[in-house]
């Protein structure tokens, strides 16, 4: 008798209690919308992420590059050369363009060794070579793309390119044929400028001393380009 009593108590409180368990309802179910839209949400931001990673702020396409440059040789044993020069470009697409370009000697400065030579073992240097100008037309292709954090306020976009092609390298001896390739970097400052900076090697066949030889000079060049048109119309990549 005093187990169904106790029975038929707990039964009467669990059935007693309605408003208890609606409310225990409700907030689970608060408590699982406030979750799908915390998903939701982390799902929007990650959309976000991955479209920013994947947009280009530059677009090359169709589009002309022209920009004078300012460049230095790091082989040359005698001299080091100091060259002005320009170049036209066209970007086929975003990754591909096609340019021609020359530049001239405007300054050579003698390093230790000419003056050594001249001073110490009094010896003239004979008939030494001296770079003058060059002029090619190049093949140019920008596979990489990317950004990176400057001081952790900014964004620099910038793309890598190689690059190469047939020319012309005049010496004091004359014009010889030559080939070239490079590698370099462009940094974009905005819709319409870039800074670059490229390191070029120049292969050619001289003549020189009754003898034929092949040379080869590497040039810095820093460059600051314009972009013609300077907009573009935005589209993923």
């Amino acid at each position: 008798m005093g187990l169904l009593g106790l029975a038929s108590t707990e039964s009467a409180f669990a059935q007693g209690d309605p408003e208890g368990g609606a409310a225990a309802e409700a907030e689970a179910g608060a408590e699982s919308g406030e979750a799908k839209k915390a998903k939701a949400e982390d799902e929007e931001d990650l959309s976000d992420r991955i479209k920013a990673v994947q947009r280009k702020v530059f677009l090359k396409k169709q589009r002309l590059e022209l920009f004078p440059y300012f460049g230095f040789d790091l082989n040359d044993p005698f001299f080091t050369h100091l060259v002005l020069g320009g170049s036209l470009s066209y970007h086929l697409v975003d990754s591909l363009s096609i340019d021609a370009r020359g530049g001239f000697v405007f300054a050579s400065i003698e390093k230790n060794i000419v003056r050594i030579i001249r001073t110490e073992a009094g010896a003239i240097l004979e008939n030494p070579p001296e770079f003058q100008f060059h002029a090619d037309v190049d093949l140019t292709w920008a596979p990489l793309y990317g950004k990176i954090s400057l001081f952790g306020d900014a964004i620099l976009h910038f793309d890598t390119y190689v690059s190469g092609g047939p020319g012309v390298f005049g010496t004091d001896e004359g014009v010889n044929p030559s080939f070239n390739v490079g590698i370099g970097q462009r940094y974009f400052i905005n819709k319409w400028l870039t800074f670059r900076a490229e390191l070029r090697n120049y292969m050619f066949i001289e003549e020189r001393n009754n003898a034929s030889s092949l040379q080869n000079l590497m040039v810095v060049g820093l460059f600051v380009s314009l972009f013609l048109p300077t907009s573009f119309e935005y589209e993923f990549q």
